[in-house]
């Protein structure tokens, strides 16, 4: 299930984009003809369905796509192409369909113009991704100083430098599970570092809660939480390891992990 950050995320991504895509969302659609929007989905998801019997792409003409309300809904909708604002044109009659040609034209015209013009996302625009990811990151638990650093780069990646201060800039040096394995030289049958045994090894451990730290991150266009550890808990599990021999396999919650070592 898409987290409330992805949904955001995306959200703000089409806000940025929608002037410059090369499609326009069916609710934009629905307005130019003077249709109700669940009226014109009817008509698409027909369409579609006629497409896909004379196995036609229907990705051609509408792409399924979501929006969110004001409130933070998510509806469906689709991102009609200028090939399916060319075909909703010919079913259209007489004056209708002469206004949703000309709107339509000029309205991918102005996208091109965009295109051409690099658009880059307004001062605005920049605020709100700032003001709503960060408080998002937030309620999921993620340290300020971390949602600072990545409001920071929402900035300083639109051409804006936006210097932090010393205390947020001397953060530790932080760990994942993966890094942890790369620094005692724990390693999987495959030769990838083990993750999964050092999961299993910082469940047997007492690790504080100031040793943890939530960071925001994104990925491929998911965002979310990430624990990640202080250079203690590195070498807590260097010690453990000592303590119990280096065991070339590793249990916990009835799993149990080959291991190597490097």
């Amino acid at each position: 299930m898409e987290s409330i950050i992805d949904t955001i995320t995306t959200k703000l991504e089409q806000d940025f984009r929608k002037e410059y895509e090369k499609t326009i969302s069916s609710l934009e659609v629905a307005e130019m003809i003077g249709k109700q929007h669940n009226d014109l989905l009817k008509d698409i998801r027909r369409y579609c369905e006629q497409f896909s019997r004379g196995k036609i792409p229907s990705s051609d003409f509408f792409i399924e796509s979501t929006y969110l309300t004001d409130r933070g809904k998510e509806y469906p909708c689709y991102d009609v192409t200028k090939k399916g604002c060319e075909f909703i044109a010919n079913k259209l009659t007489g004056q209708k369909g002469t206004e949703f040609t000309a709107k339509y034209i000029n309205r991918f015209h102005k996208m091109e113009d965009y295109i051409r013009q690099d658009y880059k996302p307004r001062l605005e625009d920049i605020n709100k991704a700032a003001e709503i990811l960060g408080g998002a990151y937030r309620d999921a638990g993620a340290d300020n100083r971390y949602i600072a650093v990545l409001v920071g780069d929402i900035y300083n990646e639109n051409g804006m430098n936006l210097p932090l201060p010393p205390i947020i800039m001397d953060t530790p040096k932080l760990y994942d599970q993966t890094m942890i394995a790369n620094e005692v030289g724990m390693i999987s049958a495959s030769g990838q570092p083990h993750k999964q045994a050092v999961g299993a090894i910082i469940k047997e451990l007492n690790i504080s809660e100031s040793d943890k730290v939530a960071t925001p991150y994104t990925n491929h266009g998911h965002s979310g939480v990430n624990i990640q550890y202080k250079e203690s808990v590195v070498n807590m599990v260097r010690e453990w390891l000592k303590d119990n021999n280096y065991p070339d396999m590793i249990e916990n919650d009835n799993k149990k992990y080959k291991v190597c070592y490097r």
